[in-house]
């Protein structure tokens, strides 16, 4: 019987997986995962005595309705909360609405410097100008200098790090601009919202290891899990993956893959290449100068008050301010956190901005003082755990995509081996979005590499290659 090994169970491994329970039980598949807990980075987490929270803010949105009504179906329709989004920007010591408005610009910085940034904006829509291929080129031929100077400038330095040395794709994913005609209309307050504002989002009552636990639930004894056990390396040989070696508490394994078998890989591609037999030097090289990654420093604050923000998420440009997004998890799920809040405090250790290198309590203290100064009114704290996740964020530097497309070309060349989602492809994308690479890739095994047709995956991995964010 055919086996299919699918190597992490985050939310692209775990869509896999269901997809591949659902449409061929007799299938045999086995999810190999290190940790003890489904989910990666979006696992629910519990703190004893204080209450639930995700690892990280996380919402369900999608405007892929087909991909929503299959997500959405993990779930009785009671335990799915539609929440409001509400966000803010917190800049020099004030709160902006997000997407920012051009009254409330005029308002923090002045007539003087808004009519910079009109001008600018207006000039950029209506010019067109070509920008550089880079983060700071890209942004300044779309907004104008003295918008992106103001507001894009200092939360890349934040989070990434020079954005003159940042890609293009960083700022047109992450970043969507609206037209003239739409800042007009918000400027005359014939319209209120943006395009690229998500008014609202989904969420699973009692956190998204719910959808996780469901997958797990769905796929019986159909998929076997094994979690606490890592991959040790694996063998390729004459464009073939040969062998594959795990190691568990009980032991270390070394499989056989067999010609009719097949591995799906979600691991960081860095932590494969260096575990990989077989691969090319010059591709391992090429991956070293192409994949970067910053460390996430998550500060979790327990406090005594119900509420400290009435936001879903707050983005934090200013570098005054330790970090760079605060979240509530209240404000996704009330009932998560029954006695006073718990917040998470983002903070990013980037090469100009060196947090990782700092104590926790040093952390600790320099998020509670800005925490203070930011929220404006009293609160106590109950407790504070910091959770450090190394190398997780994905840095985006000029000129990375051909590189990486060498890197992706090689892994595809062998023939029962891919390597996807937001870590397996250095995707900088969100849960909606792996769960849509990891649905996709089962779709392809099973129609098309199934029957012969391996050669249509070269246009699966281009439509999972761009997600746009809308926040």
């Amino acid at each position: 019987m055919k086996r299919v090994y699918i190597l992490g169970a985050g939310p692209t491994g775990l869509a896999l997986a269901q997809q591949l329970a659902e449409t061929a039980p007799d299938l045999s598949v086995i999810v190999v995962e290190r940790g003890e807990s489904l989910g990666g980075l979006a696992q629910t987490l519990d703190w004893p005595g204080r209450g639930f929270h995700d690892l990280g803010p996380h919402k369900i949105f999608t405007l892929d309705q087909k991909l929503w009504q299959k997500v959405r179906g993990l779930l009785p329709a009671s335990d799915w909360l539609s929440r409001p989004k509400n966000s803010r920007i917190y800049l020099g010591g004030t709160f902006l609405p997000y997407p920012p408005s051009p009254l409330a610009l005029a308002k923090v910085f002045g007539p003087f410097a808004f009519a910079r940034m009109v001008y600018g904006f207006a000039k950029s829509r209506l010019l067109r100008r070509e920008g550089l291929p880079t983060f700071e080129g890209d942004l300044q031929a779309r907004v104008g200098d003295a918008l992106y100077e103001i507001l894009f400038l200092p939360i890349a330095q934040k989070l990434w790090g020079n954005p003159a040395t940042l890609d293009e794709k960083l700022s047109q994913g992450r970043v969507q601009t609206p037209a003239l005609s739409e800042v007009i209309l918000r400027a005359l307050r014939i319209r209120k919202t943006s395009a690229f504002e998500a008014l609202k989002f989904n969420y699973p009552r009692n956190g998204l290891s719910r959808l996780w636990d469901s997958i797990r639930s769905r796929c019986g004894d159909k998929i076997e899990f094994r979690t606490n056990t890592e991959m040790r390396f694996i063998e390729f040989d004459q464009g073939q993956v040969r062998r594959l070696a795990t190691k568990s508490k009980t032991g270390d394994d070394l499989i056989e893959i067999d010609s009719g078998d097949f591995i799906f890989s979600t691991l960081p591609i860095m932590r494969l290449l260096d575990s990989c037999r077989g691969v090319p030097e010059k591709i391992v090289t090429l991956a070293r100068e192409t994949i970067v990654l910053n460390d996430l420093i998550l500060v979790f604050v327990h406090l005594d008050v119900n509420e400290l923000f009435a936001d879903s998420w707050i983005f934090v440009p200013d570098a005054r301010v330790s970090f760079h997004r605060v979240s509530e998890q209240k404000s996704f799920d009330p009932g998560m956190t029954p006695h006073g809040t718990i917040v998470c405090c983002e903070l990013m250790s980037n090469p100009t901005r060196n947090l990782a290198s700092w104590t926790d309590s040093a952390l600790e203290q320099l998020v509670v003082e800005d925490l203070r100064a930011m929220a404006g009114k009293p609160f106590s704290i109950q407790a504070i755990k910091i959770i450090r996740l190394p190398a997780s964020y994905p840095v985006y530097r000029t000129g990375f995509t051909p590189k990486l497309k060498q890197v992706l070309d090689h892994l595809d060349s062998i023939k029962n081996f891919r390597s996807i989602g937001r870590a397996g492809a250095f995707n900088y994308i969100g849960t909606l979005d792996c769960m849509d690479i990891g649905y996709g890739a089962g779709r392809w095994f099973l129609s098309d590499y199934s029957r012969g047709k391996a050669e249509t995956w070269r246009a699966e991995r281009l439509r999972t290659s761009h997600y746009p964010v809308l926040d």
